[in-house]
């Protein structure tokens, strides 16, 4: 009995043993797995996390060189600008009186080979209600484009640098029309200038615009 239960003890301490062995071989091995398997979570994970950075930073790319294209453009536009504005122009037309009681005045500054116009305003008024000013060039189609809405300054003074002129622009009005209106119907006319209408035409333009028409109506009626 004695000798039955001994040999069953060393069985179990066998047993045990070679248990603790495979555990000992087993647990390294699911250790590297799970580790394994973290890792490539991980690296997954990271991948993911570079491709979104690397999509962001390819956004951001985009935008940063649209800013640049739009102040390049800017910059080409202001230093045409600036061209203009410096420029004495071809010929300066000034404002006379379309409406009997119109109290403004000023010049329009020609410079046809940029289809551009410096306009300096005077004598400006409050427009009636729900009117405001604008400015627009008048071509030999006869139909206006409206460059600017103007504000009066306190003086009641203003300057509008109009460009992209219609082809044949020959004249420059100061028009009343109503405030927030797309086109001129109805508009008001206040005073006009002359505009060169090709390049012999330089120096001072004083023949006021609506004294030229009403000159030909007369010639025509008799």
């Amino acid at each position: 009995m004695a000798d039955d239960r001994t040999v069953n003890f060393g069985s179990v301490l066998d047993r045990e043993t070679s248990d603790r062995k495979v555990w000992l071989l087993v647990i390294p091995i699911l250790a590297l797995v799970i580790g394994g398997a973290v890792w490539a979570f991980s690296a997954v994970s990271r991948a993911d996390s570079y491709r979104a950075e690397a999509e962001r930073a390819a956004t951001q790319g985009k935008e940063l060189q649209k800013a640049i294209d739009e102040r390049d453009k800017l910059l080409v536009e202001a230093r045409a600008d600036e061209g203009i504005l410096k420029s004495a122009g071809q010929a300066t037309g000034v404002f006379y009186g379309v409406a009997p009681e119109a109290t403004e005045s000023g010049v329009a500054i020609a410079n046809p080979g940029e289809k551009a116009v410096k306009v300096y305003l005077y004598g400006l008024v409050a427009p009636p209600g729900g009117q405001e000013y604008v400015v627009a060039a008048r071509g030999t189609s006869g139909a206006p484009k409206v460059l600017a809405t103007v504000v009066p300054s306190e003086a009641g003074t203003a300057f509008v640098l109009g460009k992209d002129l219609p082809a044949g622009t020959n004249s420059i009005e100061v028009l009343f029309r109503g405030a927030g209106a797309q086109t001129l119907d109805g508009a008001t006319p206040r005073v006009a200038a002359r505009y060169p209408a090709d390049e012999n035409e330089r120096g001072m333009l004083m023949q006021p615009v609506q004294a030229k028409a009403r000159r030909g109506a007369g010639r025509a009626r008799r």
